[in-house]
């Protein structure tokens, strides 16, 4: 899905190309956050999130160190294989990876933080929009050039915004993605890709603000964000936030699919 300026062309379907870089992150959820070098005839060299064909074969990779990998992309996935470490990190950056696991997320039953956004229509967005409706929360950026990232999140928001429409029982649910790059995904911007996906504004929000109200949100659901190149990486995470406000469920990553988050809303009505 490329659907505004800025964003990579679709590469071709079962290619694969070889990536290195220096890694940035290890999220722990199957990833590898890489600031690479240019990758000829897919992308230039940017910082973003890989997703590894299995735990394992990143289980001995922590920030700083320089690896090379295959990158395979094909039927709307990509996935990482072949990991090797070139050059090995310093001690310090793996104590810094342990330190990051350990950071303070939202779990459920915790009540969401106060919070300052505009929409895509530049209206206020803010902890009491969550009030009184049932809210599906996730995190996307327009440019994001992989099709399991944001694509593959947005992907799934279309199929819920579907089978909720004319439902009763889901009458008060809306859908709110929040950009996780403010700097580019302006008001305007956000408005333009929402129409583009299909969305339905009544339903489904967009929300940009600046950098640190962004930032609120960011780390309090635990969606680790950098951006040293031209794209930020990201890692994934959505939620279910309830009427007053609190928690109900969080799916992290992008294995979640719609009857989980419908079952989930059919058992919290």
């Amino acid at each position: 899905m490329c659907l505004l300026a800025g964003c990579a062309a679709a590469p071709e379907a079962g290619r694969r190309f070889e990536v290195t870089g220096v890694v940035t992150a290890v999220p722990g959820d199957g990833t590898l956050v890489v600031a690479h070098d240019e990758v000829p005839g897919l992308m230039p060299a940017m910082t973003m999130p890989f997703v590894a064909e299995s735990q394992a074969a990143i289980a001995d990779v922590t920030p700083g160190d320089r690896v090379r990998f295959f990158l395979t992309i094909d039927d709307g996935a990509s996935r990482i294989s072949d990991v090797v470490v070139t050059e090995h990190t310093a001690a310090a950056a793996r104590a810094g990876v342990a330190a990051r696991r350990r950071s303070v997320r939202l779990r459920p039953g915790d009540d969401v933080p106060a919070f300052s956004l505009v929409d895509q229509h530049e209206r206020p967005v803010s902890r009491a929009t969550l009030e009184n409706r049932r809210t599906i929360l996730t995190f996307v950026f327009t440019r994001c050039p992989l099709p399991e990232f944001c694509p593959r999140i947005v992907s799934r928001f279309q199929g819920l915004q579907r089978t909720m429409a004319g439902d009763p029982r889901y009458a008060d649910v809306q859908l709110l993605a929040v950009t996780i790059d403010p700097e580019f995904d302006r008001p305007d911007v956000l408005a333009s890709y929402g129409k583009a996906v299909g969305a339905d504004f009544d339903r489904w929000t967009f929300a940009t603000g600046g950098r640190a109200d962004v930032e609120v949100l960011t780390r309090a659901f635990a969606v680790y964000v950098e951006r040293e190149g031209a794209l930020p990486d990201h890692t994934l995470a959505t939620a279910f936030v309830g009427r007053d406000g609190r928690v109900v469920d969080i799916w992290r990553g992008n294995a979640w699919d719609t009857d989980e988050v419908l079952a989930a809303l059919d058992a919290h009505e």
